[in-house]
């Protein structure tokens, strides 16, 4: 993915993976609708700070 450039990395405590503008487009033509699924099913459920709480745990691993 990183060689077609669908994602970015950054190194700094670990390796941070991040989708890019044409990861995210490729994800959405492959599988419409997944990013409101995911939040309709996971993101939507959370408060800010248990999503940051979340987020700083998973950075951690």
């Amino acid at each position: 993915m990183g060689k077609r450039g669908l994602v970015a990395r950054e190194r700094g405590g670990g390796v941070t993976v991040t989708l890019t503008d044409a990861g995210r487009r490729t994800v959405a033509a492959v599988h419409p609708g997944l990013e409101a699924a995911v939040r309709r099913h996971f993101t939507d459920r959370l408060s800010a700070v248990e999503i940051e709480a979340l987020s700083s745990l998973l950075r951690r691993l």
